[in-house]
């Protein structure tokens, strides 16, 4: 900041001072300018403000569709998991329909939680690839 200058009369100092403020002023709106340029790249507030593409889509999709995206993939694995379930309740009729004396209940066990595990294998990779295409 530069120093201030002597004046020799009051019309010097108040020529100087109408000076500065009025460069003070120009500054001021040339800032505001730029903050208005700014605050014009922001999007208004809502679902637009967040934009992703999603694997598959040429389009940029905003939160609302990703979120229903998100929402319809989940649901279909839920019924991929029961689809599981009813296949692992069909596979468990076949057992018991062919039960023979000498099965052990350790050993349906055993298939059953073979079975489960596989499933849940599978959901368990698909569910990580959701998470990291998500970035959680």
């Amino acid at each position: 900041m530069e120093e201030t200058p002597k004046f020799k009369s009051d019309e010097e100092f108040f020529a100087w001072t109408f000076k500065k403020i009025s460069e003070s002023i120009s500054n001021l709106a040339l800032r505001m300018e730029k903050v208005e340029e700014g605050m014009q790249k922001i999007p208004p507030p809502g679902p637009d403000m967040v934009k992703y593409r999603i694997p598959g889509n040429k389009h940029y999709s905003n939160l609302k569709e990703i979120f229903g995206n998100i929402f319809e993939r989940l649901s279909d694995y839920k019924g991929a998991i029961s689809d599981s379930e009813w296949r692992i309740g069909q596979r468990l009729d076949k057992i018991y329909d062919k039960h023979d004396s000498n099965i052990d209940a350790n050993v349906i066990t055993q298939m059953i939680a073979s079975e489960i595990s596989t499933h849940m294998e599978d959901i368990d990779q698909r569910l990580n690839k959701i998470e990291s295409k998500l970035g959680i």
